[in-house]
C-alpha cells in the first residue's frame, strides 16, 4: 500500500516533506501534539500511506501522527501485521514508525471496544495530551476519552480540508497526471459511441482505459442517457441516433490525487434545438472560467454560469457548479450559491477546481441533460486547464 519514491516525474518524498511541514506547522499553531486520522485522504496527506482498498472501507484504517510528523498506522491485515516498529522506513514512507493490527473488513463502529482500547493504548504510550481528530466514530471517541481523562480531544476535519485546499506545485502535477488518464478515457468513450450501444458499454470503455493507464482507484462511473436531471446511474439504456448523453467519471492516480471530469457526446447529428443548447452551455462554461480569478468569491463564479444559462432561457445547474479537487474528487473550495455554503471562499493561486455546469433541453417530450466538466489550477492570472481533451 505504498508508492514508489517517484511518479510522473514527481519526487513523492519531497512532496511528503512539504506536506509534513505544513501539517506540523498547523498543529503547533493549533496547540495539538497528536492527530488521530481515519479518513483515507487525510491519512495519505499526513503519512503517504495508501489506506483505501474498497469504496466503503473509509474507516478500516487509522493513523496517529505526532507533532514531529512521525506516524503509526492501524491496518486490517491482522494475519500478517503484528504490533511492531518499522525499523527501516522505506523511501516513500520515511515517517512511518509502526504498524498496528486492527479489526478486519468491518466498519470501526462494529468493533468499538477493539478500536478504543488500541487507540487509547497508543496515545497513552505517546503521552498525548492535546489530540485532534477528523472522523472518529463518536462511540469510540467517547471510550478513548474516558480511558484518557487527562487528554483533551478536538475535531479538526474542517481545518485539515482548509489546510489542503491550496496545493503545492507537486500536488498539482499529480492531479494533472490523473487528469490525463481521465480525459483520455472520456475521449475514447465519446468517440466510440454508436447507436445501439448501451450506457454500460460506454462506461466499460472508459474504465478499461483508466485501469490500463495505472489509476489507483475509480471513484465514480456515471452515464446519463434520457434520464433527466439527477439520473446518474447506468441501467442498460441504449443510445439512439441524434440523441445526446453525458459521462461523468473520476479516478485517483498514483500518489492518490484525483481527477473528476464529464463530457456530453452525441450519436450522429443532434437536432438543432439540442445543438443550440449545447453551444449556450459552452458559452456559460467559458464565462465561468473567465470569472474564476484570484480574489473572486466562489459564489460569483456560480452566479456567473447560471446567469448566462438563464439569459438563454435554459435551466440553471441544479447543484453546485464546481468544487476543489485533490486527494478527494470533491473537496474545498466549494463553488455554489452563497447561502448554500458555510464560507464563500475567495479563489487563491494553488487552488485546484472542477467546474461542472449542467443544463437540460426538452425535445419532443424527452428531457435531455447536457453537462461538461474539467479540472483547472488557479494561477496568478486565472485558470490553467488540467484536463486536455481532444474533443470539444
Amino acid at each position: 500500500m505504498t508508492d514508489s519514491p517517484t511518479h510522473s516525474g514527481v519526487d513523492l518524498r519531497a512532496l511528503g516533506d512539504r506536506r509534513t511541514a505544513r501539517l506540523t506547522g498547523w498543529m503547533t499553531d493549533a496547540g495539538l501534539d497528536h492527530l488521530v486520522l481515519t479518513g483515507p485522504d487525510h491519512i495519505r496527506y499526513a503519512t503517504g500511506y495508501r489506506a483505501q482498498l474498497v469504496s466503503e472501507g473509509v474507516d478500516w484504517y487509522a493513523a496517529i501522527v505526532g507533532a514531529d510528523g512521525e506516524a503509526e498506522v492501524f491496518v486490517p491485515f491482522t494475519d500478517t501485521v503484528t504490533d511492531t516498529e518499522v525499523p527501516e522506513p522505506g523511501p516513500a514512507l520515511p515517517r512511518l514508525r509502526r504498524l498496528r493490527p486492527a479489526p478486519s473488513w468491518a466498519p470501526a463502529a462494529c468493533q468499538p471496544g477493539q478500536w478504543a482500547r488500541s487507540l487509547a493504548a497508543a496515545l497513552s504510550a505517546r503521552h498525548a495530551r492535546r489530540v485532534g481528530y477528523d472522523a472518529l466514530d463518536a462511540g469510540i471517541l467517547h471510550d478513548v476519552a474516558t480511558d484518557l481523562p487527562g487528554t483533551r480531544f478536538r475535531p479538526c476535519a474542517a481545518d485539515l480540508f482548509a489546510l489542503r485546499a491550496v496545493k503545492d506545485p507537486l500536488e498539482i502535477a499529480l492531479v494533472e497526471a490523473a487528469c490525463r488518464i481521465n480525459a483520455a478515457a472520456l475521449d475514447l468513450a465519446v468517440a466510440g459511441a454508436d447507436a445501439g450501444m448501451r450506457d454500460h458499454d460506454l462506461l466499460a470503455v472508459a474504465a478499461a482505459h483508466q485501469h490500463r493507464s495505472g489509476a489507483e482507484f475509480l471513484t465514480h462511473s456515471v452515464c446519463n442517457v434520457r434520464k433527466g436531471s439527477g439520473g446518474w446511474f447506468a441501467d442498460g439504456a441504449p443510445l439512439r441516433e441524434g440523441e445526446p448523453f453525458f459521462l461523468d467519471i473520476g479516478c485517483h492516480g498514483r500518489g492518490g490525487y484525483a481527477s473528476d471530469a464529464a463530457r456530453t457526446g452525441f450519436v450522429g447529428e443532434p437536432p438543432a434545438g439540442i445543438a443550440r443548447a449545447w453551444q449556450q452551455l459552452l458559452t456559460a462554461y467559458q464565462e465561468g472560467q473567465d470569472a474564476a480569478r484570484p480574489g473572486v468569491r466562489c459564489s460569483v463564479i456560480h452566479e456567473t454560469i447560471n446567469a448566462c444559462l438563464a439569459r438563454h432561457k435554459l435551466p440553471v445547474t441544479p447543484y453546485g457548479t464546481g468544487h476543489g479537487v485533490g486527494l478527494r474528487c470533491c473537496e474545498l473550495p466549494s463553488i455554489n450559491a452563497a447561502d448554500r455554503m458555510d464560507s464563500d471562499a475567495v479563489l487563491r493561486p494553488g487552488h485546484v477546481i472542477a467546474l461542472e455546469p449542467e443544463t437540460a433541453v426538452d425535445h419532443h417530450g424527452t428531457l435531455f441533460v447536457l453537462k461538461i466538466e474539467d479540472n483547472f489550477a488557479v494561477t496568478e492570472t486565472g485558470l490553467r486547464r488540467l484536463t486536455h481533451h481532444t474533443r470539444a
